[in-house]
């Protein structure tokens, strides 16, 4: 994450010198200020601007577009008093920011979010630090105003929170298992709001309303393909996998492959489409695995191409950390995929 410090006053650069010195980042005085204060917004994650709240609003107001890509902006006054959370304060980090500005200067965050004022858990700030992809962020409101007004919650997944476990305990969520969501609930009706925490898990229609999804990040998907095969079938055939398996596109972790296949156009321009990184596994560590123990399908074809018995099934088990293989390699006209998930 990278932050850029702007100040107008000889105070205030001595204070983004000292927020500096702990959480580095780039520093702008006056010199060609507007300018570069619009620029930064779109290549940094984080503006902390030291001076009036008015003037950030004024110049950063017309570059605005949504808090799902907004960068956290933080403003401070030059003493370091106050640190006032102004834009994407959740899924941006400026809450977390402001409290650790604040911190360092020994002020006072100024947070105005209606959740955090009300000490309730809020599920954009929840999915940020926990790795996962929000399908439909038009429904957090509705999730919000639902534990603003003091109605409970359902949380529907096979993974545990302490914050989540916490709420339910104080009667505030109710947790259930996603592998049960269909047996018959006594209290769910079509005005109860519900979390889904699921890689792929969609709820029948009418059971909830409304219903948040939150796609973890766990799925690693390995690729093989032919030399200078283009984008479109590898991210169709990708896609067809992840549906076979009942796996949300927002569940990926990254797509990885072999340093053979690193620069394929294809597989650059498919993990780029999709919004996720390409982990390159050596060949090295794939040779070290036994793949007999692991009921990897090999290959003596693909080992005279490619110097190993596997590509997309090994690579994606060793960039899920070794976690569970889902799916051995699925075979496409000039294409193989592979799925396997990391722990949460």
């Amino acid at each position: 994450m990278n932050t850029a410090y702007f100040y107008l006053t000889e105070e205030g650069g001595i204070l983004a010198e000292r927020l500096a010195g702990t959480h580095p980042g780039d520093i702008y005085g006056k010199d060609n200020f507007k300018e570069n204060l619009r620029k930064a917004f779109s290549e940094y994650d984080y503006l902390v601007c030291i001076m009036a709240t008015g003037i950030v609003v004024r110049i950063l107001a017309p570059l605005i577009v949504h808090k799902t890509s907004d960068p956290g902006v933080v403003v401070m006054d030059q003493k370091g008093q106050h640190a006032i959370s102004l834009l994407s304060g959740h899924l941006g980090g400026a809450n977390d920011l402001a409290r650790e500005m604040a911190a360092i200067s020994g002020g006072d965050p100024v947070i105005t979010t209606a959740t955090d004022v009300a000490g309730e858990l809020s599920f954009d700030s929840f999915a940020k630090s926990h790795d996962m992809s929000i399908e439909n962020i038009s429904t957090l409101k509705h999730i919000s105003g639902a534990l603003l007004s003091g109605r409970p919650v359902t949380v529907i997944s096979d993974y545990r929170f302490p914050e989540l476990t916490r709420a339910a305990e104080k009667g505030k969520m109710k947790l259930l298992s996603a592998k049960d969501f269909r047996r018959p609930l006594e209290d769910a009706g079509p005005m109860n709001p519900a979390v889904v925490i699921d890689e792929g898990l969609v709820l029948p229609p009418d059971d909830f309303s409304p219903v948040l999804y939150l796609r973890p990040r766990t799925i690693c998907a390995g690729i093989g393909c032919k030399k200078n095969m283009e984008a479109a079938p590898i991210e169709t055939a990708l896609r067809e996998v992840l549906a076979e398996e009942g796996l949300s596109p927002l569940s990926l972790k990254c797509i990885s492959t072999i340093p053979l296949k690193a620069e394929e156009p294809g597989i650059l321009t498919t993990a780029d489409h999709l919004g996720v990184p390409l982990t390159v596994i050596p060949t090295e560590e794939i040779e070290d695995l036994d793949l007999n123990s692991l009921n990897i399908r090999q290959s003596e074809f693909v080992a005279s191409r490619t110097g190993v018995l596997s590509v997309s099934t090994a690579s994606s088990y060793l960039a899920s950390g070794r976690g569970t293989i889902l799916r051995d390699k699925v075979k496409f006209k000039g294409i193989t995929i592979a799925l396997s998930k990391r722990k949460l």
